[in-house]
């Protein structure tokens, strides 16, 4: 049995905890439907033409699975409001994907999987998002479920396992994760060898402004948020991808993170926190604790090889 075949049966024991019990009550009571999917107005929209019984049922198992904070989707005529817009930085990285029809991308910090369901209108062999978070897991099952995709798969992996891949995969999406770990160069060496030669990475990340390559180490919190370990400037984030030997780095975003991308809804509601309540309402180009506020940066980078 391979590593992953293990730690992916290791995995599946957590919905029998507390808290998994309850969440896989929701998946497993859902009546049968019929699947759909397509993107429309940037919505992820599954499900069609199904009783109202089997709607309202599968609608209330959504409001269960609160608070969703990726999207936007839409479950049949439901609008599933998430507190990202994460349409929107799909719009800033989609010109620079290239074609990926038939190719396998990993999406690491996947959460529910809104941009596993974007990457399977391009036709790709396989997007694999790993997160290893219950509630993400139960939100992406619901939505794939009535879907009825068979080219995306989630399982309940972490950025500590990354390095067990070997050349594996086409691309690579590491989006708005490099911060909550502790060593952003070991997390760049590992999706550095899981990739396969000449293969391309997209690496969001907050970020500070600043002309200097230098990061933020905040001592207790940064916007409210207590797992935040570095936050770069933009010419930092570029070093840490050249100490990591990728090629060809191409910046494909510095701009402010504003609330009309993270803000909170009725789908993500108090008492969750969004970006406003992590900065100082006095002076708002300022956390709470008085950091700069954070920028979003994302840069494109590839591994040396291929043809």
């Amino acid at each position: 049995m391979s590593f992953f075949e293990e730690l992916r049966q290791e995995r599946q024991q957590w919905w029998s905890r507390k808290d998994g019990a309850r969440l896989r009550s929701y998946l497993d009571s859902l009546p049968e439907i019929e699947q759909a999917f397509e993107i429309r107005n940037a919505r992820v929209c599954v499900g069609q033409s199904s009783s109202e019984e089997a709607k309202t049922a599968w609608i209330e198992a959504a409001r269960n699975l609160i608070p969703w904070k990726k999207g936007p989707f839409q479950l049949f005529d439901q609008h599933i409001d998430a507190e990202w817009r994460s349409d929107l930085k799909w719009d800033r990285l989609a010109p620079h994907l290239g074609n990926l029809e038939g190719t396998e991308v990993l999406d690491i910090g996947c959460n529910n999987g809104y941009f596993l369901f974007r990457m399977a209108e391009h036709k790709v062999a396989l997007a694999q998002g790993i997160d290893p978070v219950l509630p993400f897991a139960a939100q992406f099952e619901l939505i794939n479920r009535a879907s009825g995709l068979n080219n995306i798969k989630f399982d309940l992996f972490g950025m500590e396992h990354v390095d067990q891949w070997q050349e594996k995969w086409d691309t690579i999406f590491h989006m708005g994760i490099v911060y909550h770990h502790r060593s952003p160069i070991h997390q760049l060496l590992a999706i550095r060898d899981a990739l396969k030669p000449g293969g391309v990475a997209f690496i969001e990340t907050i970020g500070i402004p600043g002309n200097d390559s230098v990061a933020l180490f905040p001592q207790d919190r940064y916007a409210r948020m207590g797992n935040v370990w570095f936050v770069p400037t933009l010419p930092c984030l570029i070093n840490w991808a050249e100490k990591a030997k990728f090629i060809n780095i191409e910046v494909i975003a510095d701009s402010d993170l504003t609330s009309e991308e993270q803000r909170l809804t009725d789908w993500c509601p108090p008492p969750m926190q969004s970006l406003t309540d992590g900065l100082d309402p006095l002076d708002p180009s300022k956390t709470i604790e008085g950091h700069p506020a954070p920028r979003r940066f994302m840069i494109k980078i590839q591994k040396k090889g291929g043809q």
